[in-house]
């Protein structure tokens, strides 16, 4: 199967939800895969149709990480090793593609919203901390578990983890590959809703569905300043405010929503 059919892809009432669909591999990454989920995520960018996103797995299953072992040609490579036919970012840096999804989770500047069940390790729990929120079901188990393989982190688990969970937290995770049930996940901060098990994508989608259904515009200038305030002074902030508040204000939905304030109703918003 090609990378396309490894990825699923549907858009609905504003929100696309994207699948990855190897349940037989717990839904792994191979490298084509993360090519697609690249160029598909960075379509959903320019697309004002899709104003959130749903990323979750086939299965009873989110993520296993990154499978390294298949390529293009089928062929094996070494761990860490980038096949003979990979690009010049890959060749320089093997996990470039796989990292290279981590930057279109960000990059889509759009709300993501991961829909978590069964297995969400390594290259997989990097993922889903790169979406803004996480929707696990009683079946998640997570798991950092690079230290358990003789490997170091990748797909920027290093920079997400102790910016969800605790310092010390994040460091117990790397250096023993703990296992983390549902309810020490949760406890931990790593899933933000804990639902009845099979229930993940309704409420993954119940949620997207309200922030595709708002003044999307606001919604992603506000999300866009929460990012940019990890690393940036208070003066730089302020001023992004200033930039993000006149732009919001001269929206259409900024009009309509003092309109539904004035007259004391719900506003209707249209993402404009």
């Amino acid at each position: 199967m090609s990378g396309a059919d490894h990825v699923l892809t549907e858009v609905r009432d504003g929100v696309a939800i994207v699948t990855l669909n190897r349940p037989d591999r717990l839904n792994s990454v191979h490298r084509t895969m993360a090519g697609r989920l690249i160029a598909l995520f960075d379509e959903y960018r320019r697309r004002d149709d899709v104003r959130a996103i749903v990323l979750t797995g086939a299965g009873r299953n989110f993520c296993a990480g990154a499978d390294l072992s298949m390529v293009e040609d089928e062929s094996a490579v070494a761990m860490g090793d980038a096949p003979p036919t990979a690009g010049r970012a890959d060749k320089k840096a093997p996990m470039g593609t796989f990292a290279g999804f981590t930057r279109a989770i960000v990059g889509v500047d759009k709300p993501v919203i991961a829909a978590l069940a069964g297995p969400t390790v390594g290259a997989g729990l990097s993922y889903a901390l790169a979406c803004d929120r996480r929707i696990a079901d009683r079946t998640v188990r997570m798991s950092a578990i690079f230290v358990r393989r003789g490997l170091a982190p990748d797909c920027g688990l290093s920079y997400f983890l102790p910016r969800v969970v605790s310092l010390p937290m994040a460091l117990h995770m790397v250096t023993t590959g703990a296992m983390l049930k549902a309810d020490d996940a949760y406890a931990a901060g790593l899933v933000d809703e804990l639902v009845d098990e099979g229930g993940a994508l309704d409420a993954a989608m119940a949620y997207a569905t309200q922030l595709a259904r708002g003044a999307s515009i606001a919604v992603d200038l506000a999300r866009r300043g929460i990012y940019r305030s990890l690393s940036s002074t208070l003066e730089d902030v302020l001023s992004y405010e200033d930039f993000s508040a006149g732009v919001a204000a001269a929206s259409a939905d900024a009009r309509e929503g003092i309109e539904a304030f004035i007259e004391k109703r719900e506003p209707d918003f249209r993402g404009a």
